[in-house]
C-alpha cells in the first residue's frame, strides 16, 4: 500500500507480544512507519549493504517529520547505498558513539604516541591541557578559534609548552582525518596558528664554573647518580639515552660506547675517552642488572617484583639540583658580604629551629632566601651555578669541543643530530680559533712587508676628481 497521512492518522499498533507493526511503502522500497504499542509512530527504511546484511534505520518520528520529508529522506539514503556503497546506519551510529576528543586523544596514544620516546610528554600535554578543556566535544567541532585561545592561554607563562601543545594538537587533527574522526577535507583546525618566539637557550659550563661545578658532583653521595654526571660531561649524550645504556653496549677493545635507541632514530656509537673508561671501569655491577647506571625500581613496587625487573636510574634531577646548590654556595662563599650574609641566615635558622622540623632540616638557607635577603640589604651576589640545567652538560660538551677548533661537522657527529641548524649554534663557540689564526696570517703579511705588528698605519691620501 501506499502510504497516506489519512491512513497514517487511522492506524494504531495491532501486534501481538510487543512484535514489531510496520506500515510498508509501496513507491519507495524498504520505505514504511512502525506502529509502537505506546502509540508513537517511526518513520523507518529497511536497506541491504553492498556486503547483503540487513540493515534498519530509523529515519524520525511522524508528526515531527511529515510524509514527504521523511520520504524524501529515505530516497536520499537509498541514493548513497545505491551509488556509493554507503551504510547510513554504520555511520550514524559511527556519529552516535562521539569521536570526542577524548576518544581521539586515546586513539592518538594507543595508535601513534606510545610509539614515540615523547610518549610521556604527549600524555601529560592531553591530560594537563587538552581534555579538561575539550574531553567531551566532538572532534570536528573543535575550531580555530578554540585551538588558538587555547594557544594563548598556556602561551602566557608558557611560551615553548604552548608551542608543543599546538603541534600535537596539529599531528592530532591530521591523524583524525586519516582515522575518519572528522570528514575527509575538514580543515586542520591547528593550522595557520602563529607561534611564541622561543629563545634558544645558551648556557653552558665554562671553565671559571667547572671546578666548583666538578667539586660539587664528586661530593655528592648518590654514588650512581655521581656517575651519570660525569658521563654527561664526558660523552654528551642526552638524559635518557645514557641512562638506559647496558653493559654490553660497551665495546672494550675499541673503546666506544653503542646507543642503539636514540633520538635520531638510529644506533649512535660514542668514542670513550681515557677518563671515560677509567669511570666505567669503576662503576660496580649489580648482579642480575643489565645497566650501567643502576636503578632501585619503582618505588611501590614488591622487593620480590624489583628482584624480578632490574631497573636503571631514573631520577638524576635530585643529584643535580644538590650538586647546583652545592656549587653556587661555594662560589657566594668567596664573596666576604655574601658569605657573612649566608653565616647570619643561617644562624638565625639554627637558633629558630622547630622540634617538628623535618627529618631533611638543613641549617643552610635555600638559595631563594639568600637572594631574598641579599636584595632586602643590597648584597651584591657573584654569578651562580644553579641556571644549569641537566641539558645544559650536553650543551657543554659541544661549545667546549667548538672552542678547541673542532669542526661543526664532527661535533654534530659526536652529539648525533640529525639537522646541521642544530649544531650552527655552536659556531660562534670557534671565534677564538678564528681570532688565533687571523692573529697568525696578521704577523706574517707584516713579516712579509717588513713591518711589525706595532708599526704605525699611516693614511692613504688618493686625489679627488673634479
Amino acid at each position: 500500500m501506499k502510504l497516506t497521512k489519512r491512513g497514517i492518522d487511522a492506524t494504531t499498533y495491532s501486534g501481538d507480544n510487543n512484535a514489531r507493526h510496520v506500515l510498508w511503502d509501496d513507491e519507495v522500497p524498504g520505505f514504511g512507519l512502525r506502529l509502537y504499542p505506546s502509540g508513537k509512530k517511526s518513520f523507518i527504511l529497511s536497506y541491504r549493504t553492498g556486503g547483503g546484511t540487513k540493515r534498519l534505520l530509523t529515519i524520525g518520528t511522524y508528526g515531527v517529520l511529515t510524509l514527504e520529508q521523511a520520504r524524501q529522506a529515505a530516497r536520499s539514503e537509498l541514493a548513497k547505498v545505491e551509488t556509493q556503497g554507503a551504510d547510513p546506519l554504520a555511520d550514524r551510529e559511527k556519529e552516535r558513539r562521539g569521536e570526542t576528543v577524548a576518544d581521539l586523544c586515546a586513539a592518538y596514544m594507543e595508535r601513534h604516541g606510545n610509539a614515540k620516546k615523547s610518549a610521556d610528554a604527549d600524555q601529560r600535554r592531553i591530560d594537563q591541557h587538552i581534555l579538561p578543556l575539550w574531553r567531551t566535544r566532538k572532534a570536528k567541532a573543535i575550531t580555530r578559534a578554540d585551538v588558538a585561545a587555547l594557544h594563548a592561554k598556556i602561551g602566557k607563562a608558557h611560551p615553548y609548552e604552548a608551542n608543543r601543545t599546538l603541534a600535537l594538537l596539529s599531528k592530532l587533527f591530521e591523524l583524525a582525518r586519516r582515522w575518519g574522526f572528522v570528514p575527509d577535507g575538514h580543515p586542520n583546525p591547528a593550522r595557520d596558528i602563529d607561534r611564541f618566539r622561543e629563545a634558544k637557550r645558551d648556557r653552558w659550563v665554562s671553565p671559571a664554573e667547572l671546578p666548583r661545578l666538578a667539586e660539587a658532583i664528586n661530593a655528592e653521595p648518590n654514588e650512581t647518580a655521581r656517575a651519570a654526571l660525569w658521563l654527561y660531561l664526558l660523552t654528551g649524550a642526552r638524559k635518557t639515552e645514557l641512562l638506559t645504556a647496558r653493559w654490553d653496549h660497551v665495546d672494550w677493545d675499541r673503546a666506544e660506547l653503542k646507543l642503539p635507541d636514540t633520538k635520531a632514530g638510529r644506533v649512535h656509537y660514542i668514542p670513550l675517552s681515557g677518563p671515560a673508561l677509567a669511570l666505567l671501569r669503576a662503576i660496580p655491577r649489580t648482579e642480575g642488572n643489565p645497566f650501567i647506571l643502576v636503578g632501585r625500581g619503582p618505588r611501590k613496587a614488591t622487593t620480590e617484583e624489583k628482584a624480578q625487573a632490574p631497573a636503571h636510574l631514573i631520577n638524576v634531577e635530585k643529584a643535580w639540583a644538590r650538586v647546583k646548590t652545592a656549587a653556587t654556595l661555594s662560589a657566594w662563599r668567596e664573596d666576604a658580604r655574601a658569605a657573612a650574609l649566608i653565616e647570619r641566615l643561617t644562624a638565625e635558622r639554627t637558633r629558630t629551629r622547630s622540634k617538628h622540623t623535618a627529618k631533611d632540616y638543613s641549617p643552610t638557607p635555600s638559595l631563594a632566601e639568600i637572594r631574598a635577603a641579599a636584595a632586602a640589604e643590597g648584597v651584591e651576589l657573584p654569578p651562580a651555578i644553579d641556571d644549569v640545567r641537566l641539558h645544559d652538560l650536553r650543551r657543554t660538551v659541544g661549545s667546549w669541543l667548538a672552542q678547541a677548533g673542532n669542526s661543526l661537522h664532527l661535533i654534530g657527529r659526536i652529539l648525533n643530530h640529525s639537522n646541521t641548524s642544530t649544531t650552527a649554534v655552536y659556531a660562534r663557540f670557534g671565534e677564538d680559533s678564528v681570532r688565533a689564526a687571523l692573529e697568525q696570517h696578521g704577523a706574517r703579511i707584516m713579516g712579509a712587508a717588513g713591518l711589525t705588528p706595532t708599526a704605525d698605519v699611516t693614511e692613504i691620501k688618493t686625489k679627488r676628481t673634479a
